[in-house]
């Protein structure tokens, strides 16, 4: 049995006519009948009544049982075609995405995550929050297909490939009780005395080191005391246990004891879009063409 065999037999028991099925497929009328007569004798029942086979061919009960099961067989079959090929191009399957705890999906992610739930409605859209090192893990460990990150966190590693999207405001942020408030153009220098909340080494060296450069071009050494991760930093932050330097878009901002302070010293930073090279998932590449990069 071939699939050239079950055409003719699927064209014959539609046209009722063999000539016309012949026509259909551009076969002759004598490789017609082979193929007819050959899958009779595989699946041993007769298939069409011979009496009147070449005007108004009528299938035999056997074959009408048969032919209501090719057609369902080949339904599945182009479906399971159809499917495979929309899995292929990511248009079907599962896509996960990494964001940072402790800070906000901000509004061009949630554009893009949209639009791409519109676009490819087939694709299921996991999402799942963890600490740098966390998600790093992830990308890694290709738990996750994705990652919103920042470029410092990911330029040094030669195991991500990493797109760049647009820039994220760096501010200062620091408890709404805090006495710089009654002065004028504050500067990063008007810090150092006070204690700077930053990231552990462990958590993100790029970070943990930015901290102590950007200080340095202000003049001055910081006073550092390493948090855990982003979570903790918020608490130390409610607790007014000292500053910090993070991203506008850090959840700490939705404390009533916490304010967010621009700063003439803090330079944005770039946000960028990662994943493990050696991740294949073609849902990626669709997510990304439901970005907008803004620079």
């Amino acid at each position: 049995m071939n699939t050239t065999q079950i055409l003719c037999f699927l064209a014959a028991a539609r046209c009722q006519s063999f000539t016309k099925a012949a026509n259909e497929l551009y076969i002759s009328q004598p490789a017609f009948s082979r193929n007819i007569a050959m899958l009779e004798k595989e699946w041993g029942v007769e298939l069409f009544d011979r009496n009147n086979k070449r005007t108004n061919t009528r299938l035999t009960a056997a074959g009408k049982a048969m032919f209501d099961s090719m057609t369902n067989l080949s339904a599945q079959y182009k479906a399971a075609i159809h499917n495979s090929q929309s899995i292929q191009k990511g248009e079907i399957g599962a896509l996960r995405i990494g964001f940072i705890s402790g800070n906000r999906i901000d509004d061009q992610a949630l554009d893009a995550i949209d639009r791409f739930q519109e676009k490819f409605p087939g694709v299921e859209l996991l999402c799942r929050r963890g600490n740098h090192s966390e998600l790093f893990r992830w990308l890694s460990e290709n738990a996750i297909d994705l990652a919103f990150c920042l470029k410092i966190d990911v330029e040094d590693k030669q195991w991500i490939v990493y797109e760049a999207l647009y820039s994220v405001e760096s501010v200062l942020i620091l408890p709404v009780r805090h006495p710089i408030f009654k002065k004028e153009n504050p500067k990063l220098i008007d810090f150092e005395d006070d204690t700077f909340l930053n990231l552990s080494s462990a958590e993100s060296p790029a970070i943990n080191t930015l901290l102590l450069r950007e200080c340095a071009k202000a003049g001055f050494v910081p006073k550092v005391f390493d948090v855990a991760n982003i979570s903790e930093q918020i608490l130390y932050l409610e607790a007014g246990k000292g500053v910090a330097i993070g991203s506008i878009n850090n959840t700490a901002a939705f404390s009533s004891n916490i304010s967010m302070l621009r700063l003439p010293d803090l330079k944005p930073q770039q946000m960028v879009l990662a994943r493990n090279r050696d991740n294949k998932n073609p849902c990626i590449l669709m997510f990304r063409s439901c970005y907008d990069p803004i620079e």
